[in-house]
C-alpha cells in the first residue's frame, strides 16, 4: 500500500512540475500587445557608480568621488600652494599635488591590458519592473573605463532582459553622450535585429577633440577661451540672476586684466609641472582606459598612442583600442547607413554655438561644450565658434535638399546621414528639457513609418533648431 501511495505521489509531483514548467514557459512567451516597444536610455559617462572593495567593510566610492573626498584633497594642497607663491618651488608643489590627486583618482586606473582591477566594480542589476511606454525609460549604466565592445555585450544582455520582461521582441534606444559610443559598438557587434529605432543625443560618434588633444599632451589655457566659456556657457549652466552675476564677474575680470594674470600664473605652473602631471598622474590613470580611448578622433589617434603608450605598448590593450577605433569609429558612416538601410529609423542630434572646454588648442571648435559639432553630427562642415562659413560658400553635396543653416554656420550635406541629422543651437551638452522630450516622443511615435522621420517631414522640427531654454521648447532656426 505504501509503495502504491509513493508511486502515485511521485507521478502526481511530476505532473505538477510539468504543468508548472509549461505555464511558466507560456507566461514567458506571452507577447505584449500595447504596440509600444520599451525605451532603453543608454546613459552617459559616469552612469554607474564605481566602488572599491564593494561589499566589504572597506567599501568606498571611487567614481564619482564624494564631496568630502575633494575637500580633503584640496585641504592637503593649501599649505603647498601658499609655499609655492612664496618660494616658487614648483617641484615641491608637484610633490604635494600628484600624491593627493592620485589618492582620489588612482583607483580608476585599469590593468595594463585595459581590464578593470579586481577591486573596482559596479552594482548594476538587470531590470525587474515590466512597466514600459514612451514616457518610461529603462536605464543602462556601465563602467566608463571598460572596453566599449565588452560594454556592448552587457547592453545586449540588458536588451534581452527588457524584452523578456516586457513581452516585446525589440527595443528603442536613446543614447546620450558616451552612450552613443556603446550603442555604436552594439550595432557593429549585434546589428539591428532587436532594435526598433535609435536616437543619438550629443554623442562623440567620431570622437571629441578634448580627448584627442589631452591624449596627445596638448594642454593649453587661453584667456579668450576662458572668457568665452564664461560668456557662452554660464548662462546655459546656471540660468536666471545667478548666471547674470557670474557673467558680470567674468566681464570685470576680463576687462580689468585680472583674468589674464590668473591664466598667466596657471601657464607658468603648467610649464613647470605639466610634464610631471602627465607622466606621474594623467598617463598612469588614463592610458589603459579603453572607454576614453574611444573618444580620440582619427586625426589624433596614432600620435596619441605614441604619447600615452610609448614604444612598447601592451598588445592586449592595443588590440582592444584598435578594434573600436578602426571597426566602429572608423566605420561609423558605414554602420549608420547600414542601420537606416535595414529599416531602423535613426536620429542624430548635435548641438552648437557653445564654447568648448577651454583647456586645449582646439578651443575654437564649435561644440556643445564637450563634443565638437562636427564629430557629433558625423561629418558636418562647421565654422569656428562665433564665425560663419566663407562668403559665397555653397553646399558641398548637392542632393536636391537644402542642408545649410540660416546663420551660415553649418553645412549638413557632408554628414553621414544628412536626412537624419538635426542641429540645436545654444544647447549645452546633453542638457535637455520638455522641448527635447516632445521631439523624441514625436520620433518614437512615428518609428513605424521611417520614411517620414527626416529633417523635411515636420515643419516643427526642421534640420536646424534653436534651443529656447526659458520656454522649454525647440523652435525652427530663422
Amino acid at each position: 500500500m505504501k509503495r502504491i501511495f509513493k508511486s502515485t505521489l511521485s507521478v502526481f509531483l511530476v505532473l505538477v512540475l510539468s504543468v508548472s514548467v509549461v505555464l511558466q514557459t507560456s507566461a514567458a512567451a506571452q507577447k505584449c500587445s500595447c504596440g509600444q516597444e520599451p525605451v532603453i536610455y543608454v546613459a552617459a559617462l559616469g552612469s554607474a557608480t564605481l566602488y572599491q572593495n564593494a561589499g566589504t567593510e572597506d567599501e568606498k566610492v571611487v567614481f564619482r568621488p564624494e564631496t568630502d573626498t575633494y575637500v580633503k584633497m584640496i585641504a592637503k594642497l593649501i599649505v603647498p600652494l601658499f609655499s609655492l607663491i612664496i618660494t616658487r618651488d614648483y617641484d615641491a608643489f608637484a610633490d604635494a599635488l600628484i600624491p593627493a590627486a592620485m589618492e582620489v583618482f588612482g583607483p580608476l586606473a585599469n590593468n595594463e591590458d585595459g581590464t578593470s582591477t579586481a577591486d573596482i566594480t559596479t552594482k548594476q542589476e538587470l531590470p525587474a519592473d515590466p512597466t514600459h511606454g514612451l514616457d518610461y525609460s529603462y536605464y543602462y549604466g556601465y563602467d566608463f573605463r571598460a572596453d566599449p565592445i565588452e560594454t556592448a555585450k552587457g547592453l545586449d544582455e540588458y536588451i534581452d532582459a527588457v524584452c523578456e520582461l516586457t513581452g516585446h521582441d525589440k527595443v528603442r534606444l536613446r543614447a546620450s553622450s558616451m552612450g552613443g559610443v556603446i550603442t555604436m559598438a552594439y550595432l557593429e557587434q549585434y546589428g539591428t535585429e532587436k532594435i526598433k529605432s535609435v536616437i543619438f543625443q550629443c554623442c562623440p560618434i567620431k570622437g571629441t577633440a578634448l580627448a584627442g588633444d589631452l591624449y596627445c599632451g596638448n594642454l593649453v589655457i587661453e584667456e579668450e577661451a576662458v572668457y568665452r566659456y564664461g560668456i557662452y556657457d554660464l548662462p546655459l549652466l546656471i540660468q536666471g540672476e545667478g548666471a547674470d552675476i557670474l557673467v558680470g564677474i567674468v566681464e570685470i575680470l576680463y576687462r580689468s586684466g585680472i583674468l589674464g594674470k590668473i591664466i598667466d600664473a596657471i601657464d607658468v605652473l603648467l610649464e613647470n609641472c605639466g610634464e610631471r602631471i602627465f607622466d606621474e598622474m594623467l598617463i598612469p590613470v588614463f592610458k589603459a582606459n579603453c572607454g576614453i580611448w574611444s573618444f580620440v578622433p582619427d586625426e589624433y589617434y596614432e600620435t596619441a598612442k605614441e604619447f600615452m603608450l610609448g614604444s612598447n605598448p601592451n598588445n592586449d590593450l592595443l588590440s582592444r583600442i584598435d578594434y573600436y577605433h578602426y571597426n566602429v569609429q572608423g566605420k561609423a558612416d558605414e554602420i549608420l547607413n547600414g542601420v537606416v538601410e535595414s529599416g531602423v529609423p535613426v536620429m542624430i542630434l548635435a548641438a552648437y554655438n557653445v564654447q568648448r572646454t577651454p583647456i586645449i588648442p582646439t578651443w575654437k571648435n564649435d561644440s556643445d561644450e564637450t563634443v565638437d559639432t562636427k564629430y557629433a553630427s558625423v561629418g558636418a562642415t562647421v565654422a569656428d565658434l562665433g564665425e560663419t562659413l566663407s562668403d559665397g560658400y555653397e553646399q558641398k553635396v548637392k542632393d536636391g535638399h537644402n542642408h545649410m543653416s540660416a546663420d551660415n554656420r553649418i553645412d549638413a550635406s557632408t554628414c553621414a546621414l544628412p536626412e537624419n541629422t538635426w542641429f540645436v543651437k545654444d544647447m549645452l551638452h546633453c542638457k535637455t528639457h520638455a522641448g527635447h522630450r516632445a521631439f523624441y516622443r514625436w520620433f518614437f511615435e512615428n518609428d513605424n513609418n521611417p520614411e517620414i522621420l527626416n529633417v523635411h517631414s515636420n515643419p516643427d522640427y526642421p534640420q536646424f533648431l534653436l534651443n529656447d531654454i526659458a520656454g522649454e521648447r525647440l523652435m525652427p532656426l530663422q
